[in-house]
């Protein structure tokens, strides 16, 4: 794993062993999505996690088994926004999630009104993500 994800993931209470290969590929084709390779090497490392990420922001990262479990939770809302796919979110309402076109990280609210509410763009990577709310 890449030693800044490393870093920045330190205090995260983590979720061990990590993912098998076995598991990413049958996740892969149930989502119908190619995972950026950082953050597939974090799910390899551990499978999820949760805790703080620097001093101001907490990430609940899903392990594969919730990632598929959050698909059948979210659908009503993952409905309105196909081309997301939800793999994490804070400690009150924020769902974090790939956009399945360009691969970037985007955040919204897990009770939103997406006529209404905007989905924010948090990264073109996963490493990149994980930095901004580290530095927030």
């Amino acid at each position: 794993m890449n030693p800044e994800l490393k870093y920045y993931l330190n205090d995260l209470e983590k979720n061990y062993p990590g993912a098998t290969e076995e598991m990413l590929k049958n996740l892969n084709n149930v989502v119908d999505f190619d995972f950026p390779n950082d953050y597939l090497d974090v799910l390899r490392e551990f499978d999820g996690g949760e805790g703080e990420i620097g001093e101001n922001s907490w990430l609940d990262l899903f392990s594969v088994n919730q990632i598929q479990t959050a698909i059948v939770d979210y659908k009503l809302l993952m409905e309105q926004i196909p081309d997301y796919l939800l793999f994490g979110k804070d400690s009150a309402d924020t769902g974090y999630a790939f956009n399945k076109v360009t691969q970037t990280i985007h955040s919204f609210g897990l009770m939103s009104n997406f006529k209404t509410d905007p989905i924010k763009y948090r990264g073109s990577s996963f490493l990149e993500f994980v930095k901004r709310l580290y530095e927030k």
